[in-house]
This record gives C-alpha cells, sequence and structure tokens, in this order.
C-alpha cells in the first residue's frame, strides 16, 4: 500500500514543476520549472487523502524517510528500515528492502519523462489560503494533473485530475540529513 501511494505521488511529480509568472507557452514554463526543481537539495512531500495520508522527506542524493499513520520508513542508499505502529526500528537485510525501494524512485528518474507532457494555464487560484497559479497537465499517456505553483517558482500542491489524490510540497532545501534511526 505504502509503495502504490508513494510511488503515485511521486508519479505525480514527475509532471508537476512549471514556473510562476505563466509566459505564453505553459508546456516550457512546465519543462523550465523541472530544472529548477530538480537543482533542489531536499523538500518534504506530503501525500494522499483520508487515512492514506504520509509525509516523505527527500534528501538528494538518496535519502527518504517516510511517515505514515501505520509506521515509518527510512531509506539511506541502499540500506532500509522499518518501524510499525510503535515498535521499534528494524533494518533489513541486505537486498530485503529492494523491492519497496521502488517506492522512491528518485525525481530526477522520473523528470526525463516530463519530455512528452503539454500543460495549459487555468489562471491563479486560491488553495489552502494561499493564492497559487495553476496549470493542468497532461503526460504523452493521457494522465492529468492539476498543479498549483507559489510566487516562490515551486510545486506547492498537485491534484489528480482523475479522482482522490493529492501532493503537496515544501521545506525547499530545508529538510535535514537523514540518519539511520539504529
Amino acid at each position: 500500500m505504502i509503495r502504490s501511494i508513494a510511488a503515485g505521488a511521486f508519479g505525480l511529480g514527475v509532471l508537476v514543476i512549471a514556473a510562476v509568472p505563466a509566459y505564453a507557452d505553459a508546456t516550457g514554463d512546465v519543462r523550465a520549472a523541472m530544472v529548477k526543481f530538480l537543482g533542489l537539495s531536499s523538500y518534504e512531500m506530503s501525500f494522499g487523502t483520508g487515512a492514506r495520508i504520509g509525509t516523505v522527506d527527500i534528501v538528494k542524493p538518496h535519502s527518504r524517510h517516510v511517515r505514515m499513520a501505520t509506521g515509518e520508513i527510512i531509506s539511506i542508499g541502499s540500506d532500509f528500515y522499518v518501524k510499525r505502529g510503535n515498535s521499534g526500528w528494524t533494518k533489513l537485510p541486505a537486498g530485503a528492502g529492494a523491492g519497496a525501494a521502488g517506492a522512491f524512485v528518485n525525481m530526477e528518474t522520473l523528470g526525463r519523462k516530463v519530455s512528452g507532457a503539454t500543460a495549459t494555464d487555468i489562471g491563479m487560484k486560491s488553495v489552502d489560503g494561499e493564492t497559487l497559479h495553476a496549470y493542468r497537465v497532461r503526460d504523452s499517456a493521457g494522465h492529468e494533473v492539476t498543479v498549483y505553483i507559489a510566487r516562490d517558482g515551486f510545486v506547492h500542491r498537485v491534484d489528480d485530475v482523475s479522482g482522490p489524490g493529492e501532493a503537496r510540497f515544501s521545506k525547499f532545501n530545508a529538510v535535514p540529513p537523514i540518519r539511520a534511526p539504529i
């Protein structure tokens, strides 16, 4: 479950980067902003709705800390740690976390897939008490998301057009290093 939610949220991240203000070429804005996003050293992503919500701290090049109501996962390079509920941390044996690590795909890898996406400027919107610039982005497979860009030029929210699902981005270059819990 965490893999599908996190992977879906990261998948949304593929298409979400656009710049403020909008110019005549919204698709060009998306591509240019992806370059800016890929330059980040760290960020936080909150994702999901209802009982399937979580937060992921991402610190380049290969550190992630996922927090959900059911537990936590830390991935640092090839090391993988799991904490379920109130239990303590467990380090998985080498290779045991490889399948689950697929949920931690780097934005750099996903960013390369943006070339087939197109974007449409849909104007300024009020979201979570903040005025953000909205873009509708469609990937080459026809999947659409709405991305909301703040005046700082970073994506602050992404909504999946086809159903419930959202990702919020914050703490740009401000996430502290992720350390092994044990």
